[in-house]
């Protein structure tokens, strides 16, 4: 961590390159001097890849930073990943082919002058200057300069509300286009090299912008090009993904994005990073969290400068898989990456387990073109010896000698489970113990009310709060049992947390993974490891938790759990459509748990009642038809005209 409130001093940076450049210089090349700011300072890019001093002509991605001279975080985090990218080299799959197949360059500087100036007024971290050190007759403070991010020639002076002709006014465009050195550096250095895409780092905001500053949007399929990408990137921190009007409600002119994009016809964005609480100048505890908060977003973006296979999406032809069932699952394979995959593409496809055999197990597609999609029909044959509640399925393994190889599980359940319990919360919360602020809200995925963390607003700092459901699941009794809701939520990422937990026994609860969790980061209110929530999920998303994760833990209840610290508070936890499922061990009113339902049962339901003998769990649950809370008489006549059909 650097002296300036966690962040790198000038010089600092530069020490702090050279040591990793000395360290892994078989990865990481020379500063290559670009050119020098307005007062002099060098401004210097280096590029990480497997032969770092050759050009490989493999595809080539650009990350930059500090623009502006307040935002440091944009450069920490990108230090960062390339300390990330060194020390991994070798080891994680992912990052050592980014290494060996891209050429990844880094900017970390682009205003050296007013980074400086910073540190001159504010050697501990906190300097708000933002543009360069352009003398603009604006006196030596911080309204001296050009803002950077409005100097470029895309739209370039279009008004005076996305830029200034001030020439002291924080978003003053300069005299004309690329009348700054920083600009026409940055510029030349794009259109000297093939990159695909660019990463303009800012702070800022929690959001990922992409053209157009005006509040415009892309023409198709570009702006779905950029969308997709965005989300990708948001994945696990959630950052909403749009124009800067659509995010945060402004326009601008001449800025790097569109130029970037609108100019040279590159994928761009500009990546505002952190909460508005954290502002400019996050406090020393949040950097790290911060650049690790973008690691993903990095990887992504690098990924899909050149070729890059996903398996896009599937289609089953069943809703519900029973044994000896014939499944048709269409996959979607995507190149989506920024360059036409030419090599035919290798589909493999291996049984999850032996419960279910292939038709074909090998796929070939000769090549995407950049972005393009291709389908496949697999047909699965699910075994009739499938015990319900199975877990089968198949694993989709893609291989390209252009694409990094990806393996992915499609999960099938075989088995129609049951509706154990459901609360869409539309009668209040009787089967609810609530503290906190946990309430109803009338933000609702289906019908009126939902249920909400923080109903009236953000939630409070420092504190812990639940929404506490009580409801016993003895192992044995259902298979594959899980629990399904719609969620959506806005928590400070990194450090608040909402988990779903089950309880197994007095105060034991355990934190369960779902589809949208991520485990803690172990600090401040997430515990290490324990999965939750964090980020921003603007819209309801389908959650499933399979409950075989306890193993054989008897379940007295589920809750929700919030944790935050003591600084950014956000919208918080919603969740609506609350349901647990399971499909039944054995048949109901089967007493005598032989997977059949006779006369049998009916006689040991009679001599147990005659005996006053006392039921199994198991028996009570499956045999207790008119639910209450015993065996007798009445469970007799029913069970009578289940058999018979009276």
């Amino acid at each position: 961590m650097g002296s300036m409130q966690g962040n790198y001093t000038f010089d600092e940076l530069n020490a702090r390159f050279d040591e990793l450049q000395a360290e892994y210089s078989n990865i990481i090349s020379e500063r290559v001097i670009l050119g020098q700011s307005v007062e002099g300072r060098d401004i210097w890019a280096f590029k990480v890849s497997d032969n770092p001093e050759e050009d490989e002509e493999e595809p080539e991605v650009l990350f930059t930073a500090l623009t502006h001279a307040r935002e440091p975080v944009g450069m920490m985090n990108l230090i960062y990943f390339v300390q990330l990218l060194g020390e991994e080299y070798g080891s994680d799959p992912e990052l050592t082919y980014l290494v060996n197949e891209r050429e990844i360059w880094f900017m970390l500087v682009v205003n050296p002058d007013g980074y400086v100036y910073n540190e001159s007024i504010q050697p501990n971290g906190g300097g708000m200057h933002r543009k360069n050190r352009r003398d603009t007759n604006c006196g030596e403070g911080t309204n001296r300069g050009v803002d950077l991010n409005r100097n470029y020639s895309f739209g370039w002076g279009a008004n005076n509300t996305g830029s200034s002709q001030d020439s002291c006014a924080t978003t003053y465009r300069g005299e004309s286009a690329f009348s700054e050195p920083e600009t026409q550096i940055v510029s030349d250095f794009i259109l000297d090299h093939e990159f695909m895409n660019v990463l303009h780092y800012h702070t800022y905001s929690n959001v990922y912008i992409h053209a157009f500053g005006d509040a415009s949007l892309p023409d198709e399929p570009d702006l779905t090009t950029l969308r997709e990408i965005g989300n990708e990137m948001a994945r696990f921190n959630g950052y909403p993904v749009g124009t800067g009007y659509e995010l945060i409600g402004y326009t601008v002119n001449g800025d790097a994005v569109d130029w970037t994009y609108g100019d040279q016809g590159l994928v761009a964005f500009t990546p505002e990073v952190g909460s508005y609480t954290q502002g400019f100048w996050p406090s020393e505890n949040d950097v790290l969290a911060l650049c690790e908060d973008q690691v993903h977003p990095n990887k992504v973006f690098a990924f899909v400068a050149g070729p890059d296979l996903i398996l896009k999406d599937y289609e089953l032809s069943h809703q519900t898989i029973n044994p000896g069932d014939e499944i048709e699952t269409e996959i979607t394979i995507q190149n989506r990456g920024l360059e036409d995959l030419n090599n035919d593409i290798q589909i493999n496809i291996s049984p999850l387990n032996e419960w279910v055999s292939l038709d074909e197990n090998s796929y070939v597609i000769s090549g995407l073109d950049s972005r393009e999609m291709d389908e496949i029909l697999l047909n699965t044959l699910v075994s009739e010896e499938t015990p319900n509640g199975t877990f089968t399925g198949v694993i989709v393994s893609l291989e390209s000698e252009s694409s990094y190889e990806r393996q992915d599980t499609i999960r099938l359940l075989v088995g129609q489970p049951e509706l154990v319990f459901y609360d869409g919360f539309e009668t209040g919360l009787s089967d609810w113990f609530v503290t906190g602020d946990w309430g109803l809200t009338d933000e609702a995925a289906v019908g009126s009310n939902a249920l909400s963390d923080s109903p009236n607003g953000e939630y409070d700092p420092g504190q812990e709060s639940v929404a506490e459901y009580e409801f016993g699941m003895i192992p044995g009794f259902f298979i594959a049992p899980m629990v399904t809701y719609k969620a959506k939520w806005d928590i400070e990422s990194n450090w608040d947390f909402v988990r779903f937990q089950a309880n197994v026994g007095g105060d034991d609860w355990v934190s369960l993974e779902g589809q949208y969790t991520e485990p803690g980061v172990g600090q401040a209110a997430q515990p290490a490891g324990e999965h939750g929530y964090d980020g921003t999920q603007e819209e309801w998303v389908d959650e499933t938790i399979y409950l075989d994760q306890l193993g054989e833990a008897t379940i007295y209840g589920f809750r929700f759990i919030q944790t935050s610290d003591n600084y950014v508070e956000a919208d918080g936890f919603t969740v609506d459509e609350f349901s647990i499922l399971g499909i039944p061990a054995f048949q109901f009113g089967d007493f005598n748990l032989d997977n059949s339902v006779d006369i049998f049962d009916v006689v040991g339901i009679i001599d147990l009642i005659l005996l006053e003998g006392i039921p199994s769990d198991l028996q009570l649950y499956f045999c207790d038809l008119d639910h209450s809370g015993s065996l007798d008489i009445v469970d007799v006549l029913l069970l009578v005209n289940r058999i018979f059909g009276f």
